[in-house]
């Protein structure tokens, strides 16, 4: 089609994008096999995703990944465990669990 509409040009960017996309999937594929067996306290437990932001809401005392609780506070400004007000000035990172997750992180990508 691109070569009928004289646009043959495209299809060597085209081509490049999707090695460039499949490179990627590629890549996140093994790193999520890779941190496959995280240790329960590093999941989120409203994603189960690995806490690379953990923060700790400040009603309920759980933790959860910001971007998670982000994205919730976009419909409902509440916690999710308790149903309280809540925004995003409100939660606090929690530093030590931050540490311990990166810390493992690294531990397994250098093996």
């Amino acid at each position: 089609v691109l070569i009928k509409i004289g646009r043959a040009d495209l299809v060597s960017h085209m081509t490049e994008i999707a090695n460039k996309v499949a490179a990627s999937s590629s890549r996140q594929a093994e790193e999520e096999a890779l941190l496959a067996d995280a240790p329960e306290e590093f999941l989120c437990p409203i994603m189960s995703v690995i806490m690379t932001e953990p923060v700790i809401l400040p009603s309920s005392g759980k933790v959860v990944d910001r971007t998670t609780i982000a994205r919730h506070l976009l419909s409902d400004q509440s916690d999710p465990f308790n149903r309280a007000p809540l925004t995003m000035d409100q939660v606090k990172v929690d530093e030590d669990l931050k540490k311990k997750v990166n810390d493992w992180i690294q531990s397994k990508k250098a093996k």
